[in-house]
């Protein structure tokens, strides 16, 4: 188990994936809408990586989620295995493991999406900082 709460590492993801995803769109928009003239080299290969990016990522995730959805039986039983899990009181301790099991999955599908939109904010910063300069 993670001793990070899944429930936790989720919100932090979906902060991080939302605030990098605002970023990127408004960096590509602001370079896609001052550019007069016929698009150079670098925007044909942005527009390129904008789609190509996104299907790469959601493969990513969708094999992350496999695998953690591979692992869930087992974790599962790791949970119903406990002996206060049986108990009255263990067990709103047990389900609520549970519930953590599955947003562990959601999480492993996330993370590749977040981390591919972190690098294009990163990026993204880097080119307009260089713009700014020149």
């Amino acid at each position: 188990m993670p001793s990070r709460r899944q429930s936790r590492a989720g919100a932090l993801l979906w902060q991080d994936a939302g605030a990098a995803a605002a970023s990127v769109v408004a960096a590509r928009a602001q370079a896609f809408s001052g550019f007069p003239g016929p698009w150079s080299a670098w925007h044909q290969a942005e527009l390129l990586r904008m789609g190509s990016e996104k299907v790469e990522a959601a493969g990513q995730g969708l094999q992350a989620a496999g695998m953690a959805l591979a692992m869930l039986p087992w974790r599962l039983m790791q949970v119903a295995m406990r002996p206060a899990s049986w108990t009255p009181a263990g067990s709103l301790h047990a389900w609520s493991a549970i519930a953590e099991l599955w947003c562990g999955v959601g999480n492993a599908a996330l993370r590749p999406a977040r981390d591919t939109a972190v690098r294009n904010r990163a990026r993204l910063a880097r080119r307009s900082a260089r713009a700014a300069r020149n």
